[in-house]
């Protein structure tokens, strides 16, 4: 767990913390598989989501990186994947991977919305990272939310549904993508996932969702979504809020994400402060 972190260590474990995501989805999901070196890792698992298949720590020559990225292509399409994401952040080279990839044919998060989540707003230059220190947030905002509202783990099939069907409404986002955090849970089996999911649920009506995942030394949230109807009321900010406290009452003390541009304000409520950084995530499509 990180300790005494300089800003510059504390902004880097945004990434570090999901590409620790990456290795627990491949290393736990069965039949998943990985492959790191100095140049880039990858990763393939059978989940209908391509935050299941991805290519990421991406530090390549420039003379080399053409050859690699069209290798890489090859060991996906091998995989009959149906995606993949590319991601680039903090210490990627070369500087143009981006457009070398968009060459390709893979396509920045702007350009992703319709396909993967046309609720949520993207922009070209990716998703501003963000950190926090836990023993400073604003708990205040437990108290902000309507009477009725209750967060509770995903504990059961049924709360995987519902869970799936929050996503699917307040992201609107195809039911294939969100599915893909089901067929995970019900592989592995609900209690046995590397991360945590949590349902917000408000007079007994799903919601709102976070899923907690502590690796790279810090506590990540993702998939934090509140459907349009319950929004405004402080309940984006509550459900991403009470699993990163749980996080802290384990003895983690800083906590890491990469945001959507319409959750900034949320999370900087709560406690979290822009970094400076940013990642993407290029999407290749098979055919």
């Amino acid at each position: 767990m990180m300790t005494n972190p300089t800003d510059t260590e504390l902004a880097l474990t945004v990434q570090e913390n999901l590409f620790a995501l990456f290795r627990a989805m491949a290393t736990t999901l069965p039949g998943g598989e990985i492959e790191e070196s100095a140049q880039l890792s990858r990763h393939h698992t059978f989940p209908t989501n391509p935050m299941y298949k991805g290519v990421w720590a991406t530090h390549l020559a420039a003379e080399e990186t053409d050859a690699a990225i069209d290798e890489t292509i090859a060991w996906f399409r091998a995989r009959n994947a149906p995606f993949f994401f590319w991601w680039t952040g903090p210490g990627t080279t070369p500087d143009d991977l981006g457009q070398r990839l968009q060459a390709r044919g893979l396509i920045d998060m702007a350009e992703q919305s319709e396909e993967m989540a046309a609720g949520v707003v993207s922009t070209a230059s990716g998703a501003p990272g963000m950190v926090a220190d836990l023993q400073r947030m604003n708990e205040a905002v437990l108290e902000q939310t309507p009477s009725g509202f209750v967060i509770s783990p995903v504990q059961s099939e049924a709360d995987l549904q519902d869970f799936k069907r929050v996503l699917v409404t307040a992201y609107e986002m195809p039911e294939r993508m969100a599915d893909g955090w089901v067929q995970a849970a019900l592989s592995l089996g609900i209690e046995q996932t590397p991360w945590q999911m949590y349902l917000g649920r408000l007079h007994g009506e799903p919601v709102a969702t976070n899923m907690l995942f502590v690796g790279g030394g810090v506590a990540g949230i993702f998939g934090v979504a509140t459907v349009p109807a319950a929004r405004g009321m402080g309940i984006g900010a509550a459900i991403s809020l009470a699993p990163l406290l749980q996080a802290r009452a384990m003895g983690v003390r800083y906590a890491a994400l990469f945001a959507t541009e319409m959750a900034i304000r949320v999370y900087e409520r709560i406690g979290f402060r822009l970094t400076g950084t940013r990642l993407n995530r290029y999407l290749w499509r098979n055919g």
